[in-house]
């Protein structure tokens, strides 16, 4: 049954295998940060960062020499920030004691911070072929139903009798492919609750399958409900600057956020919590309210912005808005750093070129300048010459004669960029921000104000360089996911386009 279970599992990874940015190397670094994202994180997100990152820390060396604060803000987003901790000090531990080196060795793997049974199952296997099962959630459940393991998963006894199936299945060779086949059938068609069977390569061989009970495998026992805690976020502002302090706390250690307090929840409240701060309000304001959900405990938060007539320290630091983006702020807090950002950022007008045929030079010397900068490292010579200012201005024209949606972004009495949506595709073709007035919030309220003008209902649809990172975290953070298909621009300089589509919303 081993052979026949490996040779039908790679046979059908072979074909049906996912393509990933991870995938496809055997270079241990690489590996290693990727199934680190891949911990407590979807999939389609890791791919963005896992690009992102390693274009920011292309080796051990650059990610060991750099500063935690540049390590966590590149991390910014993906949440369990103890991983990005623990991946600097592994980095640094790899570089300075071992010479840059990743031992093919499964016990030296496991001494490295952060780095657990899994992921040295996958860097061993993956990078250096050797026969380690990486056990995540996925192999859990493939291996419980073809193995007919009926007990609660979580029981070390039944852990190690998993473990223990999953090296006799093992394959001597392509044990790095044998891992990932499972992940990809365990994140495809053995899913949770009820699986596609018909199309296992594995159901003749499933004794879950047999006895028709795969739903309900791999068993689990409840787990105890997070804690409940009432959060207010103090969004304080003074002369365009919002007031930060870096967590001591263990949980999300290091990283900005505004002031919090627990308990907190009537403006009485909030203005005894900002007397201890030492701070005198003008104004006290309740904005929405957000939920963030950690492993064990839930933050039910009312967000407040406070305005204050002096920017004292006692509670933490003051930022501009450009400043602010440079800082590390966590997910949970997403909704506060939102809420600023459209506080601290300056007002942008969308003018359309249909009835603003008078910006039409003006916009196309900015789009020029903003494409020559956006392209500076990887477009091609001819490429350069080519985009100038009057081509730009034809790519315009054409977009307009062609019943596209083109706006001029105006901030500050100046043109800050340029955007092109297809109404009929439900596709955001064309936004680029001129470098002199990036940093300032201005493409967020640009992806914001396309996805209003475009479909809701309906799947929207961008592409990105795969080479320019800023622009995909850009469309990320407003819910456009990453799908497999990538297309090949260039040859010779490896560019390469990668499409993002935000799902329809349900009526």
């Amino acid at each position: 049954m081993k052979k026949a279970i490996h040779q039908r599992l790679l046979a059908w990874y072979d074909i049906h295998g996912r393509t990933l940015p991870f995938r496809g190397t055997k270079d241990p670094y690489r590996i290693w940060v990727s199934e680190i994202m891949l911990q407590q994180t979807r999939t389609e997100t890791a791919g963005g960062y896992f690009l992102r990152f390693t274009q920011r820390f292309p080796d051990v060396f650059a990610l060991a020499d750099a500063e935690e604060q540049d390590v966590l803000k590149m991390w910014e987003g993906l949440g369990y920030y103890s991983r990005a901790r623990n991946l600097h000090k592994a980095a640094k531990k790899v570089a300075y004691e071992w010479n840059g080196v990743f031992p093919a060795d499964y016990e030296q793997l496991l001494s490295l911070p952060g780095v657990g049974e899994y992921t040295a199952a996958a860097v061993a296997s993956i990078a250096f072929d050797l026969p380690y099962p990486a056990m995540d959630g996925n192999l859990t459940r493939v291996l419980s139903r073809v193995h007919g393991v009926r007990k609660d998963v979580g029981i070390p006894s039944v852990k190690r009798q998993l473990l223990a199936l999953a090296q006799k299945d093992m394959p001597s060779k392509r044990c790095g492919d044998f891992n990932q086949a499972l992940m990809d059938l365990g994140a495809s068609l053995c899913c949770p609750g009820t699986p596609d069977c018909d199309k296992c390569p594995l159901k003749s061989l499933c004794d879950a399958c047999r006895e028709g009970d795969a739903d309900l495998l791999p068993v689990k026992a409840i787990q105890k409900p997070p804690l409940e805690i009432e959060m207010a976020v103090l969004i304080i502002t003074c002369k365009n600057k919002i007031l930060l302090s870096q967590r001591k706390e263990a949980l999300l250690k290091n990283l900005w956020v505004p002031p919090l307090a627990e308990d907190v929840s009537t403006e009485t409240e909030v203005k005894n919590t900002l007397g201890k701060m030492g701070l005198i309000p003008l104004s006290i304001t309740p904005l929405e309210q957000a939920k963030h959900v950690f492993s064990h405990r839930v933050w039910h938060m009312q967000l407040w912005h406070v305005e204050t007539e002096e920017a004292k320290e006692k509670a933490g630091l003051w930022f501009t808005y450009e400043q602010m983006q440079s800082l590390p702020i966590p997910t949970a807090v997403k909704a506060a750093r939102a809420a600023a950002e459209h506080i601290l950022a300056p007002e942008v007008n969308f003018l359309p070129l249909q009835e603003h045929r008078s910006l039409i030079r003006d916009t196309a010397r900015v789009y020029c300048e903003s494409w020559q900068h956006a392209h500076r490292d990887h477009a091609t010579p001819e490429m350069k010459k080519e985009y100038t200012p009057l081509f730009m201005e034809m790519i315009l024209r054409s977009h307009l004669d062609s019943e596209k949606a083109v706006y001029a972004l105006q901030a500050n009495g100046q043109i800050a960029g340029v955007l092109v949506l297809d109404k009929k595709q439900n596709e955001l073709c064309t936004l680029y921000i001129h470098p002199h007035s990036q940093g300032k919030g201005i493409g967020t309220k640009a992806v914001q104000f396309a996805i209003g003008q475009l479909d809701r209902h309906r799947d929207m649809k961008v592409t990105a360089l795969e080479k320019n990172p800023h622009a995909t975290h850009l469309y990320q953070k407003s819910g456009f996911t990453l799908p497999s298909a990538r297309t090949l621009l260039n040859k010779e300089y490896d560019l390469w386009e990668q499409t993002l589509i935000r799902p329809g919303e349900k009526e």
